[in-house]
């Protein structure tokens, strides 16, 4: 329930333990970097960024990274919604073998994607040629034939709208003989033999036709030969390809180690671009960074086997502090819900378990179904717990997983399972009267059966109120928090005026409708120091005056806030209404059939009522926490505390403990 305090560190050491140093501290998980200042940079110190490598790091990366959905494509792996992370140690990995056979792996595919390239392209080729053969299949003579000495000899084609009967009319004044060899929707295909005396005229009526050679190679073998040599061409490239895939399909068994191997590569590109944010002088480099004041002792134990000067200091006044939230087991699932928003400033209040708290009683309230609630938690809590998923992965799943139960807890009270389906089935199916049902109501008599305290759709009045309730409770604490924020900074009147106040203001308008004249006593009370002190900073009599006034006129501010959590009835009511529509239409057909059918009507319905009514419970839900609570308090500004960290998309680094003895400090260090 608080931001984590956070420590400056300055850390100063020879370059050849930079590596080391940053490698250990991405271990760490503890300590983000900090650039230096372009100004210290050109005035004081250089930059280390000359002596990393961050080119061709990412040149592996890359390489890597573009045969990983080759080989997930050949795979015969299961896919899997959320993948365990294989457990391993960087150092053991690259030195065991592994790392050099995966590498391997890696160029004998990029080989094979070579070759597979290189192949079709070929491939494509003999098709053309193929293509360009198969209308001169019947072609007596080899493609080189021009004639003899007196008749010439051509092979070619004309558009496809040319008939055949109007060419040999327009021929007929020339020696020339067409023969027609093939036709299709695209050309006409065929020969011409004509005496030599007419070529130019032919060539000419022939070129205002639309007249086109043959391509065809100047080959001594006729055309169905050269169509023959294409195809077993042809048949040998899809051998080779055949070849090829099989061979990917072998190597795609390596894919988990072609997946680790990336996640390796990528945390050496992420080290080397660590280390590109360090200031340097000829021998020495300067790490600046920000850690959490927990973390302190184990820094100090890995900094302790270097040859190097730390510092731990105070964040000054100015400084952008990074943020780190430091929530129990329950409210730290709440805490994306927090970031998607902003950042709470350093040293200002972390709202999270508060929050949490309501969003976990709104939730509820606007999705209140025992069933959508039982089926949420267990989906949820189950991935978490058979899966794996990643920290971020999986709060996200339990927060959902722990606002199912509060849906479930209302839905119990309220008396929704999956909509009215015990009385839809009860009714429809079984044909007996509700009455049958026994009665769960702590109410009287007219409350649903199945409802320990009041049917929403049949109250919605009463819902209201609740819901309103609720919202007033959530305002309140807003204020609370603020006044809380005040008082820790020493302004105790203020808190008195500008929170107390309004308090005292409210509560004479509640107490009006129980005991009138105490009310208006109070309200009295409320309103008068509302109109004496709303205005004190104000200058000048007219500005107090004014002020005071506008200070009673936030009563209609909050009245709107109120307002806005009548949105729980209407969710609420939505969710309740299509459910109900679901059941009916569920129910409507009896017997074997009908049993089937309304397995799957309900189904698709309520998957689908629970896909539309999650999303905007979780809308909703979380604006009344922006719009509404937050107003009241927070100040956001923050930014995200995220360390040096080694890649874990694939792997999770079990290398953790940090060996603090000297035989583990590199020999550059031991030769200084």
């Amino acid at each position: 329930m608080s931001v984590s305090k956070m420590q400056k560190l300055t850390v100063i050491a020879t370059m050849t333990d930079a590596d080391a140093i940053i490698q250990r501290l991405m271990k760490l998980r503890a300590v983000s970097i900090e650039k230096a200042s372009d100004g210290e940079s050109k005035t004081v110190l250089d930059s280390f960024a000359p002596h990393t490598d961050v080119g061709g790091a990412a040149a592996r990366v890359a390489r890597v990274e573009a045969v990983l959905p080759v080989l997930a494509k050949h795979s015969r792996r299961k896919k899997k919604l959320f993948a365990a992370q294989a457990p391993i140690s960087p150092e053991a990995y690259r030195t065991d073998g592994r790392f050099d056979t995966a590498w391997k792996v890696v160029e004998e595919t990029h080989k094979i994607l070579n070759g597979q390239a290189e192949c079709r392209a070929q491939k494509e080729a003999v098709i053309g040629k193929m293509n360009a053969y198969r209308p001169y299949l019947s072609l007596e003579f080899a493609p080189d034939f021009a004639g003899t000495e007196t008749s010439g000899y051509l092979v070619g084609s004309l558009p496809g709208s040319t008939r055949f009967e109007k060419l040999t009319e327009q021929l007929s004044d020339i020696a020339a003989l067409p023969t027609l060899l093939s036709a299709d929707g695209t050309g006409l295909y065929l020969t011409l033999v004509y005496h030599r005396a007419e070529e130019e005229k032919l060539l000419r009526t022939l070129s205002a036709l639309g007249f086109m050679r043959a391509p065809l190679p100047p080959e001594k073998r006729t055309v169905a030969a050269l169509y023959k040599e294409a195809e077993a061409e042809l048949e040998e490239l899809e051998a080779v390809l055949s070849k090829l895939e099989a061979r990917l399909s072998i190597l795609a068994d390596k894919l988990g180690e072609i997946e680790i191997l990336w996640d390796v590569e990528r945390t050496a590109l992420l080290a080397e671009e660590n280390k590109r944010e360090l200031a340097a002088t000829k021998q020495c480099v300067v790490l600046r960074g920000w850690c959490p004041q927990r973390e302190r002792e184990r820094i100090t134990a890995l900094l302790s086997v270097f040859a190097v000067a730390y510092e731990f200091a105070e964040p000054d006044e100015g400084d952008d502090v990074p943020i780190l939230l430091k929530n129990n087991g329950f409210a730290k699932n709440f805490e994306w819900v927090l970031g998607m928003y902003a950042y709470p400033k350093y040293g200002s209040f972390d709202p999270t378990l508060i929050m949490s708290v309501f969003y976990f009683l709104i939730f509820g309230l606007m999705f209140a179904d025992a069933g959508y609630g039982v089926l949420l938690s267990l989906v949820c809590f189950g991935v978490v717990h058979w899966c794996h998923p990643k920290e971020s992965m999986k709060r996200f799943l339990s927060m959902f997983g722990y606002c199912g139960i509060s849906c479930a807890i209302f839905g119990v009270l309220f008396g929704a399972y999956f909509g009215d389906f015990p009385l839809a089935f009860m009714q429809n199916m079984l044909g007996r009267p509700i009455e049958a049902l026994p009665r769960l109501s702590i109410l009287p008599a007219e409350a649903a059966n199945v409802a320990i305290l009041f049917d929403p759709i049949q109250n919605p009045m009463v819902f209201l109120i609740i819901a309103l309730a609720v919202g007033a409770l959530h305002l309140i604490a807003g204020m609370a928090v603020k006044a809380y924020i005040l008082c820790r900074e020493g302004k105790i009147a203020d808190a008195l005026f500008d929170i107390v106040a309004y308090w005292i203001l409210f509560a004479g308008i509640g107490m009006i409708f129980v005991a009138k004249t105490a009310g208006i006593i109070v309200l009295s009370v409320g309103a008068g120091t509302v109109l004496l002190t709303a205005g004190r900073h104000k200058k000048g009599i007219a500005g107090k005056i004014l002020g005071g006034f506008l200070g009673l006129y936030d009563l209609i501010n909050f009245a709107s806030d109120l307002l806005s959590y009548s949105r729980i009835l209407a969710l609420g009511l939505a969710a309740g209404i299509i459910a109900q529509v679901v059941n009916l239409l569920a129910t409507l057909n009896s017997g074997f059939i009908g049993f089937l059918l309304m397995i799957v009507i309900f189904a698709f319905g309520h998957l689908l009522n629970l896909a539309i009514n999650l999303l905007g419970t979780f809308v909703h839900t979380s604006r009344l926490q922006y719009i509404e609570f937050f107003n009241k308090f927070y100040e956001s500004g923050g930014t995200p505390f995220r360390p040096m960290a080694p890649s874990d998309r694939y792997v999770k680094d079990v290398s953790h403990e940090i060996d603090t003895s000297p035989a583990t400090v590199s020999a550059d260090m031991t030769q200084d």
